[in-house]
C-alpha cells in the first residue's frame, strides 16, 4: 500500500463547512496540545494542520488549523475563538470562511505570504500542472522538447548546487551531496524511492521509481524522457566539483522498466 503526505494547502469538502484557523503560537513545549484541548472541548473536529518549522519575528510559531465545524452552532464558534484570544499562549488568532454556494465550503490559509522550505521559497505544483506541461512541450515541439527540459534541467543543478556550496567547502563528500540532493526531491514529490549505487567517488548508478517527468509522458513518448532529470544531475555535480560530467538513462518506464535507472559518470579529461 502506498504512502501518501497530503498538504493541507487547501481543503474542501461537499456539503460540509469548513473553517480555517490561524494562530501564531508561543513557542514552548505543550502549546498545541492546549490549543487542541480548547477545539475538542467544542466537539468540533480538526481535519488539517501545518506548523511554521521556524518561529517569526515575534517570537511566536505560525499554526493553521482546518476545522470541520458544520454542527457547531455559531455561538460555540464565536466562544472558542475568544477562549483561545485570552490563553497567555496564543498571541493571534484569526479565522477564514469560503462558501462554495450550496455545494460545501473550501479552507485555505492567506495569512503567510510565501511558501517555503528549507529557507527558500517554494511553489507546488500539482500533477495536473506538470502533466499538461510536459505533455503540451512535447505535442508542440518533438524531440526539440527534450533538449529543452535537459538545459532547464542543467540551470535547475546549478541553483541547487549553489545552495549545498556551503557544505562542500565544511568538508561533505560527493556521496553524501548527492543523496541530499536526492533526499530533498524525493521528500518534494519529484519521485517515490531511489537508490543510490556509488561505483567510485566519480561514477554512480541512480535507481528512481515513479519519477514524475517520465510518468506524466507516459502516453506520449515510448524513448527515455528523464531528460529535466539528467540536466539537474549534470548542472548540480558539474557547479559543484567541476569537470564534465555525463548521465544517461539506462532504463526508462517508457521503454518497458519499472524503474528509470541513470548512470552518472565525471569524464577523464582527454591527455
Amino acid at each position: 500500500m502506498g504512502r501518501y503526505l497530503c498538504l493541507p494547502i487547501v481543503m474542501f469538502k461537499h456539503g460540509r463547512r469548513i473553517t480555517t484557523l490561524d494562530l501564531i503560537l508561543k513557542d514552548v513545549p505543550g502549546t498545541l496540545a492546549k490549543v487542541f484541548s480548547v477545539i475538542y472541548a467544542k466537539n468540533i473536529n480538526v481535519v488539517g494542520c501545518i506548523t511554521n518549522a521556524v518561529a517569526e519575528e515575534s517570537g511566536g510559531v505560525f499554526c493553521v488549523v482546518y476545522l470541520d465545524a458544520t454542527d457547531v452552532p455559531a455561538q460555540d464558534f464565536r466562544n472558542l475563538l475568544n477562549e483561545l484570544k485570552n490563553m497567555e499562549e496564543v498571541y493571534y488568532v484569526d479565522y477564514e470562511e469560503f462558501d462554495i454556494d450550496s455545494i460545501g465550503s473550501a479552507a485555505f490559509s492567506q495569512y503567510y505570504e510565501e511558501l517555503c522550505i528549507h529557507d527558500e521559497r517554494a511553489t507546488i505544483f500539482t500533477s495536473a500542472h506538470l502533466k499538461g506541461l510536459f505533455n503540451g512541450l512535447y505535442k508542440k515541439f518533438g524531440k526539440g522538447a527534450a533538449i529543452f527540459l535537459y538545459h532547464l534541467g542543467l540551470d535547475v543543478g546549478e541553483f541547487m548546487a549553489n545552495t549545498y556550496k556551503p557544505m562542500l567547502e565544511a568538508g561533505a563528500s560527493p556521496k553524501t551531496l548527492l543523496e541530499l540532493a536526492l533526499q530533498t526531491e524525493r521528500a518534494s514529490g519529484w519521485f517515490s524511492k531511489y537508490e543510490l549505487d556509488v561505483i567510485s567517488k566519480d561514477e554512480f548508478r541512480i535507481k528512481i521509481w515513479k519519477n514524475a517527468e517520465c510518468a506524466f509522458l507516459s502516453n506520449v513518448a515510448n524513448v527515455p524522457t528523464g531528460n529535466l532529470r539528467k540536466g539537474i544531475l549534470i548542472g548540480y555535480l558539474s557547479k559543484l566539483f567541476g569537470g564534465e560530467w555525463t548521465v544517461n538513462e539506462v532504463e526508462c518506464v517508457n521503454t518497458g522498466s519499472e524503474v528509470c535507472l541513470f548512470h552518472v559518470k565525471k569524464e577523464k579529461p582527454i591527455s
